[in-house]
């Protein structure tokens, strides 16, 4: 059957892409999702054609690495929506979303699928049920409750990276010891007004020396900060599970984009 379904796929494919139409073709011809069909196109170096502008920068063997990988983000509001369609995108084959919060109002200046007809909704509902129209065949866990990171660790110990969407630093803080207990990849990211703050595979102390409320409570944050920190938080992800590039371990990125600060401590 599996050899049958490779003939199928290099038959249908074009210049090493096959379009969803044909995948869809192969599915009901062989009665298998689409997931798995995917599967075994990058097994083989066929690449989805949503990736073609992927090409170069992602190998169709990256590719695969990608779809194989898991991404647990916990906070779907600013940070977390906009990363996890970043991941859904590029080509992350599962995602665990973690949140308890509803959109209100005061989230369409910035949060990722927020708007006047969700407002009222579950995030993380919202947020699987728009990226499955973006991509089909990803793999997404939902989890609607307050993260409790001793209680609820266990919940991310699948995922290749453990991703800090947070607004709490207590929460940040308790998550990135664990993270580093259980040696898993953690990516933080932290945001206000026009500054930012990243790294990776740190426990984040000398970062939080208060528990307060962060600094956002009284700055805001704009849309185009969280676009931009979604973004960086998204690039250290891909690098970790890539195994390429240099990455933010021991160092910490702080970013001022109304004086285009970017400095590296």
């Amino acid at each position: 059957m599996k050899e049958k379904i490779r003939k199928k796929i290099l038959e249908l494919c074009l210049d090493e892409f096959i379009s969803m139409e044909d995948v869809k073709k192969i599915s009901n011809l062989f009665s298998i999702n689409s997931r798995d069909i995917e599967k075994i196109s990058l097994e083989i170096g066929i690449t989805p054609f949503r990736y073609k502008r992927n090409q170069a920068t992602i190998s169709p063997k990256m590719q695969l690495t990608l779809f194989n990988s898991c991404v647990a983000i916990v906070g779907c509001g600013g940070l977390g929506g906009h990363i996890a369609e970043n991941l859904t995108r590029v080509g992350i084959g599962h995602l665990i979303l973690i949140d308890f919060d509803t959109f209100e109002e005061h989230n369409l200046n910035r949060q990722n699928f927020s708007s006047y007809e969700n407002i009222g909704k579950k995030k993380v509902a919202v947020l699987k049920e728009e990226l499955l129209k973006i991509n089909p065949t990803i793999k997404i866990e939902t989890h609607i409750k307050e993260f409790i990171p001793k209680e609820d660790f266990y919940l991310l110990k699948k995922s290749n990276v453990i991703v800090d969407a947070l607004d709490d630093p207590k929460v940040k803080l308790e998550l990135s010891f664990l993270a580093k207990n259980y040696e898993k990849n953690f990516v933080h990211g932290a945001i206000a007004g026009f500054s930012g703050q990243f790294c990776t595979n740190s426990t984040l102390e000398n970062l939080y020396r208060s528990t307060d409320k962060g600094a956002e409570i009284f700055v805001g944050n704009p849309s185009f900060s969280v676009t931009f920190a979604a973004s960086i938080q998204t690039s250290e992800i891909l690098k970790l599970i890539l195994n390429i590039g240099q990455n933010l371990e021991d160092t910490v990125l702080m970013t001022n984009l109304l004086e285009n600060e970017f400095i590296l401590l």
